[in-house]
């Protein structure tokens, strides 16, 4: 069909005999729909529909912007014939003796400068039941495009003889800018699938990138007493992995939490933060009570057997959320958790584990596929602790959770540490997280994982804890501190309250096709006001020309140096990051930097006649800058401290 961008010519592949494919395109929508019609004599179940298109097209200078579906899975810009990246755990890339293809899943954006139209989106725009692979074919060389193909895995659908389905649409557009593409994209998706954004970015503390399962109730009244005396600014202390007997018994807290669950909510909610918890709701340890009660509730093998998948967590079952015993249980917990002990932020983790391939598994209800069991256990969670609960989603499919979750952790695991491949560390965790900027506040508020700045207990020197502040407030997204509170300096405590609240709004990068992750991102605040970051990925010193970031009569203060940006370029250290406040040209005194608070929170500004009064309402000192005439003035104000400046 040519009615297609970049006059692409899908044809299916590899239908089983009777089932026919016709496809339609609406060209104005940017719509690709599937019918799919079992035309035979016998039910249809088929694994995969690939429709696939021949190309040669010039794949010089050019890049694939490469999506994975969950937090783990690999985000990143592919630059065609540059070395494949390390520390990725390349499962985007299938190497053949005469190709490579690259495997995005869900949503992936191809840029072919040669091409009149350079850009091509495709992507699912209904990724609740089937998933959608992305690959792109190119000779060994990557200098050539050779092919587009899109399989939609249809796991678990049955079709009778003479029925027919209309398969979710997919994306199909092409344009000029690559970033616009993807983000009206998830526009359109968050329309679709009627997205919770909330009107406000969290933030909060949580137990475990210091206390880990080790947690205890004296842990957390510890740090709970020290957010109350100095009143940290956060609104949510989350009591992370560790608090329960067993994975699966979650209603069964261990010796570490002699007082019970619902006591210690209620001592959060008195100190004045909204308590919150952590549970994997459709995973059960092989040992659990609940599983040893209930084991017609989990997952079974087409054997019969139950199906035991290895986690983090040991080896467990896996939740039938189809099943009625299932979502009895399920709705208990989530009832005892949110209206009898308290917990109305609840961090929901391990969720992929529901998504088991129909192939491998016997759901309760014929027809369930892997995406719908996992969508049919948040729509239980969230019916069950209602609309007032913030659902934070983590290790979790993110097609099947838009509308129900409101937020996602985007981002794999941030840890004390700077590097270590594909498992948790501060690269890995920003690179893949920053990848999904355009998903924040479309589809729900993006969770880039915890703040971690300690300077003991930790492999994380200044630059790089610099680096993990400068790419959180670049995500825009949640700020959680996990560290121990009452033992902080008070250099990194005022570096970590820099973020509190959060600016709230993505970055973007400046240039898209900075593989493998861009180190220049920009975020529009409004009102001539932006914040620009760098992030040094490299074991090299890295030497940036701010100028070339800045727009002509912008000015731009380096928050984590307290200072405005220098004459000559910035030098980054080894894995650091800077953040720089970028404020446009004005004619009266203007603020135009504060190391108090990324945006100038708890600075009170007062123009008056050509005059401006600053006030420092924070309970440490802040540096701020004043230009005004040309003129920057710098000084430090104390807590309480106000000042005007002529």
């Amino acid at each position: 069909m040519n009615a297609l961008p970049w006059d692409l010519w899908l044809t299916p592949e590899g239908l089983p005999e009777g089932l026919t494919a016709d496809l339609s395109c609406d060209p104005s929508a940017g719509e690709l729909v599937v019918t799919l019609a079992n035309q035979g004599s016998e039910t249809a179940a088929p694994l995969a529909l690939r429709l696939a298109a021949a190309c040669d097209t010039p794949a010089a200078d050019g890049w694939l912007w490469l999506h994975g579906r969950y937090m783990q899975m690999d985000a990143l810009v592919r630059v065609f014939g540059a070395p494949l990246p390390e520390g990725y755990d390349g499962r985007f890339a299938r190497p053949g003796d005469d190709s490579i293809t690259y495997v995005s899943r869900e949503q992936a954006v191809l840029w072919l400068p040669y091409h009149p139209a350079p850009a091509l989106l495709a992507a699912a725009l209904q990724p609740d039941r089937f998933h959608l692979d992305i690959e792109v074919t190119l000779d060994p060389a990557e200098t050539t495009l050779t092919r587009i193909a899109l399989v939609v895995h249809l796991d678990g659908l049955e079709l009778a003889p003479g029925e027919s389905l209309v398969l979710p649409p997919i994306a199909l557009r092409e344009g000029h800018d690559p970033l616009a593409l993807i983000e009206q994209y998830a526009d359109h998706v968050a329309e679709r699938m009627h997205a919770r954004v909330p009107d406000r970015v969290p933030t909060g503390w949580c137990s475990w990138y210091y206390f880990y399962n080790r947690v205890s109730e004296a842990d957390v009244l510890a740090n709970l007493e020290e957010m109350a005396r100095e009143r940290h600014p956060a609104e949510v202390v989350q009591v992370d992995d560790g608090y329960q007997s067993c994975t699966g018994d979650w209603l069964t807290p261990n010796d570490r939490f002699p007082s019970g669950m619902a006591a210690l909510a209620e001592r959060i909610r008195q100190a004045g933060y909204r308590p919150g918890l952590w549970l994997a709701p459709f995973v059960l340890h092989e040992d659990s009570a609940a599983l040893r009660d209930h084991p017609e509730m989990v997952l079974r093998t087409p054997a019969g057997e139950t199906l035991f998948v290895e986690t983090w967590l040991g080896r467990c079952a896996v939740l039938d959320c189809t099943h009625p015993a299932a979502e009895a249980w399920l709705r208990n917990v989530i009832r005892t958790v949110v209206h009898e002990w308290g917990y109305t932020y609840l961090k929901l983790d391990a969720c992929s584990y529901a998504a088991r391939p129909a192939s491998t598994v016997r759901y309760h209800r014929r027809g369930t596929t892997a995406l719908a069991n996992l969508r049919r256990g948040l729509q239980i969670i969230r019916e069950e602790a209602g609309d007032d609960t913030f659902l934070l989603g983590c290790t979790c499919h993110f097609g099947p959770a838009i509308g129900l979750v409101d937020a996602m952790r985007v981002g794999p695991d941030v840890k004390e540490t700077w590097a270590d491949g594909p498992n948790p560390s501060v690269r890995h965790a920003m690179r893949l997280t920053l990848q999904r900027n355009w998903m924040h506040r479309r589809w729900w508020v993006n969770d880039p994982d915890c703040l971690i700045v300690r300077d003991t207990d930790t492999e994380l020197g200044e630059a790089e804890v610099r680096f993990l502040a400068t790419a959180i407030a670049l995500s825009g997204g949640m700020v959680v501190a996990s560290d121990n509170l009452p033992a902080l300096p008070p250099a990194r405590r005022e570096l970590a309250l820099a973020l509190f609240p959060p600016a709230g709004v993505a970055a973007r990068p400046v240039e898209p096709g900075d593989g493998p992750a861009p180190r220049a991102w920009r975020a529009e605040l409004g009102d001539g006001r932006a914040l620009v970051g760098v992030l040094n990925w490299s074991d090299d010193t890295l030497w940036v020309p701010w100028t070339e970031l800045l727009r002509p009569g912008e000015v731009g203060f380096d928050v984590w140096n307290r200072r405005p940006l220098p004459m000559g370029d910035v030098c980054l250290r080894p894995h650091e990051g800077t953040l720089w406040q970028v404020y446009a040209p004005a004619r009266t005194p203007r603020l135009v930097g504060d190391s108090g608070h990324i945006t100038s929170d708890g600075l009170y500004q007062r123009p008056v006649s050509g005059r401006l009064q600053l006030r420092n309402d924070r309970g440490y000192p802040r540096t701020v800058a004043v230009l005004h005439r040309g003129y920057t003035r710098v000084v430090e104000l104390a807590p309480g401290e106000a000042r005007w400046f002529d």
